[in-house]
């Protein structure tokens, strides 16, 4: 059999098994395909909600901490905590790039892992810092940490799975965030209740617990995670024969170049020149001001309302359920249609709406206001999730794709320096009207964006699938490779 279609020449298959080559093409057998697929859900998705559940926790919990006693503790005068919540975004986006670059050389079982444990061991730290440089220390190396773990977890998600799979696998990633909501509202809750025990203040029995489980997942990581589907524990080998099937039957479909192992400068510039990495990059940007602000300030707005610190960290849990069950809807919609603009242009409206709520209605009303916070959340981690998705479809070749992730975060994450200063400055009711404001024109944006790349791609598919013989053979010919293949597709 041919190794370029991703089959090795020694694997053997007999009659009546999965695979069989005809014409260039490897038919895999849906049922097989299928049951295979479910192995991949059931080994990595446990493992990638974790790292990221975990993750979002830790860089969340500040809002936590903060309604909880750290402010008056570490005297968080004027706007030092949004300070400290901006710095964090500083050297996270510093280092998205190249972590994403650097994944296939360094190998995701020890680089993610290394992520993990290091992180880990600033959030304990941080349960111990007793002033202001202290916190800002912490976030410094928090963000640096971090920085790699999403892009080198999409990168890695997709290299077991096809375009058409990737944006419910992904979906998993962001329902883990919101979740750590949830999650880190519960945990907020019970562990600022330890106030006193062993001499330690509320907020951080919240920093050295949630920091201790995070460790714990990073050593768990060292043992668990394969560096790809060959080196994978937990496959058969005639599962193995299937994935190689499926990396070939993807490199015909997407222009021969998902097979490329050695680092191609090429496709790296031709992800900075690509004016869709740049757009889906600024709608990012977007999306995630709102998304920044929003996990970070949500338990502060909610307090707004009237409710006490108990009763607030409380009330932010089912807000971030009603999310995630939104967004596992929506992103198993996504891939079963084969469509991202029709549910992110939506999304974003609905998210928009539920921020013109939170400008307009009396603060007197505050069930309707509580009511606005699942409005505002529909929407946010459908758009951010399902972008990085559409990203990920929208360019071929290892490591244009690996750039365009890069890219796509860092640009996308520095909104976090900006989302943590618009929520500095309550009026006269105690409203967040420039956050608010500011979240509503830049998610109104998004939604623009998100159309503006939908007709792109559109006119893209429509101008490949009218090319003439000559015209595709002189496209080839050229070397056009990747998603710049006449052959190749985009997901609208």
């Amino acid at each position: 059999m041919d190794t370029e279609k991703g089959i090795s020449k020694d694997a053997t298959i007999s009659e009546g098994e999965a695979l069989k080559v005809t014409e260039g093409e490897t038919y895999i057998d849906p049922v097989a395909e299928k049951r295979l697929i479910r192995k991949l859900d059931l080994m990595l998705s446990p493992m990638m909600v974790l790292f990221f559940l975990v993750a979002y926790l830790d860089r969340s919990n500040i809002g936590n901490a903060a309604i909880a006693g750290m402010t008056k503790d570490l005297n968080l005068t004027g706007n030092r905590l949004n300070v400290a919540v901006t710095l964090f975004y500083v050297t996270y986006i510093a280092f998205e790039v190249p972590a994403s670059l650097a994944l296939k050389k360094l190998r995701p079982s020890r680089l993610i892992p290394f992520f993990v444990i290091c992180w880990s061991a600033v959030i304990i730290g941080a349960a111990f810092v007793n002033n202001y440089a202290g916190l800002i220390a912490t976030r410094l190396l928090l963000g640096c940490f971090e920085s790699g773990l999403f892009p080198c977890l999409t990168l890695y998600l997709s290299t077991f799975y096809q375009p058409l799979e990737q944006a419910r696998r992904i979906s998993y990633l962001f329902v883990a965030s919101a979740l750590s909501g949830a999650f880190g509202g519960l945990l907020a809750y019970g562990l600022t209740n330890l106030h006193g025990v062993r001499g330690l203040a509320g907020w951080r029995w919240l920093f050295l617990i949630e920091g201790v489980i995070s460790m714990i997942v990073g050593l768990m990581a060292i043992f668990l995670l394969p560096d790809n589907f060959e080196k994978a524990w937990w496959l058969r080998e005639d599962e193995k024969v299937i994935m190689r099937a499926r990396t070939g039957n993807a490199s015909l479909y997407q222009g021969a170049s998902l097979s490329i192992e050695t680092f191609d400068k090429e496709e790296v510039k031709y992800a900075f020149q690509d004016p869709k990495v740049w757009l889906s990059s600024f709608c990012q940007f977007c999306a995630n001001t709102c998304s920044f602000g929003f996990s970070t300030f949500l338990p502060s707005i909610i307090k707004g309302f009237g409710y006490s610190s108990v009763h607030t960290q409380l009330l932010t849990v089912p807000v971030y359920i009603w999310a995630s069950i939104v967004y596992i809807v929506v992103s198993f919609a996504s891939d079963h249609f084969n469509r991202r603009a029709v549910f992110m242009v939506p999304m974003a409206l609905v998210t928009a709406i539920g921020y013109a709520l939170q400008l307009g209605v009396s603060m007197d009303k505050t069930a309707v206001l509580y009511f606005a916070t699942f409005v505002t959340a529909t929407g946010i981690y459908c758009v951010v999730g399902l972008n990085v998705t559409w990203i990920i479809n929208s360019n071929a070749g290892y490591f244009k794709r690996a750039t365009a992730i890069g890219l796509q975060q860092t640009i996308g994450n520095s909104a976090g320096i900006m989302a943590g200063q618009i929520y500095r400055l309550k009026n006269s009711e105690g409203r967040y009207v420039i956050g608010h404001a500011i979240s509503l024109s830049t998610m109104t944006t998004a939604a623009v964006g998100y159309f503006t790349m939908f007709i792109l791609l559109r006119g893209l598919n429509r101008k490949r699938e009218n090319m003439s013989i000559e015209e595709r053979i002189k496209e080839i010919d050229a070397g056009k490779m990747g998603d710049r293949h006449p052959d190749f597709r985009y997901t609208l």
